[in-house]
């Protein structure tokens, strides 16, 4: 019983330890993924400054060119 009571305690330390990783490994993919989202919102965003900018720019360029009519 004694081998029983102490191989039992081994098992709860293991179990204990390996919840402590994988809550570590849970908080961290979270994170992880968090930080994904938030940068490709940036780029989402960039990307559309950028082509409102560029159309801003054509549109100058079209009204500075000399009229043909």
């Amino acid at each position: 019983i004694l081998e029983w009571k102490e191989e039992l305690h081994k098992q709860i330390r293991n179990r204990d330890q390996a919840k402590k990783v994988f809550d570590e490994s849970t908080n961290n993919i979270n994170v992880l993924q968090g930080g994904i989202q938030f940068g490709e919102a940036l780029l989402r965003k960039s990307e559309s400054l950028d082509q409102e900018l560029h159309k801003e720019e054509q549109d100058l360029q079209s009204e500075k060119a000399p009229s043909n009519s």
